[in-house]
């Protein structure tokens, strides 16, 4: 009897043992979860704060990017507006003309600002300023004869067009088509439903009718669209679209024009008729001409780049007046994707 007691107490006991380490167990899987848990909140915690950090430090460099941006923009702007007291011709080779080569932002900071400001001093900028008016201007396919008059279609320029799609074989009937997407974007009488967007750049083409990406990438070099109308500058203008802006002018015109001004700059329109006819006093450019040898419309081409940051900008700058009378209007800024 003793025998069996005995037998008996030990197997309690044994249940015993077991259920306490059992219950060991379960603790310690309690505690290394409650210890996961923990180290995954803590590390959320952490990854939230530093995507927060960031993403205050990526506002602040975006600010710090666009103001490096401005200063450019007004750096060509004061450029332009020296060059106009000192001349009424725009030709290359001016001031404005030199691009300006890729330089560290670091070199333009005080040491101060370079300490607190690392990201943007590592930073180069590059750029340049592009004559607007080297281009055929397609607002020039539209006219009218008074503010507030109904817009019309522009002879003219409807044929100085047509050239220019001929001289780059592309079909001239687009020129009708673009003029009529014009006059239809510019009328105050159009339905909400009926109000075709203007036309801002040459990417916008694509919503004329007619015009397709290869079209559209054949186009860009040589027109613009630009807020009223303007003459081509003779002095920067590639040979095709000068054979657009003059009338009956030839290929081998427009290469001897461009010949020349690579010497002697076109000084005025009675310059550039000269130029064609050599040896003839008076001699005048054929009706229809919408060229000339100045140009009120620039493009300035920014790029700020580093580890962090690689930004393009376009600014359309518009230049009225003359002399000590001139000044400068950005009209418009175009954030560029590579």
């Amino acid at each position: 009897m003793h025998e069996g007691l005995s037998r008996r107490t030990a197997r309690r006991t044994t249940t015993r043992t077991v259920a306490a380490r059992r219950e060991r167990g379960i603790a310690i899987v309690a505690v290394l979860l409650i210890v996961a848990l923990a180290a995954v909140l803590a590390a959320s915690v952490m990854w939230r704060q530093q995507v927060a950090t960031r993403d205050v430090e990526n506002q602040r460099l975006a600010v710090e990017t666009m103001w490096a941006e401005r200063a450019a923009v007004e750096w060509a702007r004061a450029v332009l507006r020296a060059q106009t007291i000192t001349s009424n011709v725009t030709y290359n080779g001016q001031p404005w003309s030199a691009p300006a080569t890729e330089v560290q932002l670091a070199d333009f900071m005080p040491p101060a600002a370079t300490a607190v400001n690392a990201e943007l001093s590592r930073a180069k900028i590059s750029g340049e300023v592009e004559d607007a008016q080297m281009k055929f201007n397609l607002m020039n396919l539209v006219s009218r004869i008074a503010p507030g008059k109904p817009w019309q279609t522009n002879s003219d320029g409807l044929l100085a067009y047509r050239r220019l799609l001929g001289e780059l074989s592309v079909d001239p009937a687009l020129a009708k088509q673009t003029a009529d997407y014009i006059l239809s974007s510019l009328r105050e009488s159009n339905s909400a439903g009926d109000w075709p967007l203007q036309l801002v750049s040459t990417v916008d083409l694509a919503r004329v009718p007619g015009y397709d990406a290869h079209t559209i990438e054949t186009l860009t070099p040589f027109v613009t669209i630009l807020p009223d109308f303007t003459t081509v500058n003779a002095n920067t203008a590639a040979a095709p679209v000068l054979m657009a802006a003059i009338p009956t002018l030839s290929s081998s015109q427009a290469r001897r024009l461009v010949e020349r001004r690579n010497t002697a700059y076109f000084v005025s329109t009675g310059d550039i008729a000269e130029a064609l006819v050599p040896g003839e006093g008076g001699a005048a450019l054929p009706d229809g001409s919408i060229v000339g040898v100045n140009s009120g419309y620039f493009i300035v081409h920014c790029r700020i780049h580093s580890a962090r940051i690689n930004v393009r900008i376009d600014t359309l700058i518009a230049r009225y007046g003359i002399g000590n009378y001139s000044w400068t209007a950005v009209i418009w800024a175009h954030r560029l994707v590579d």
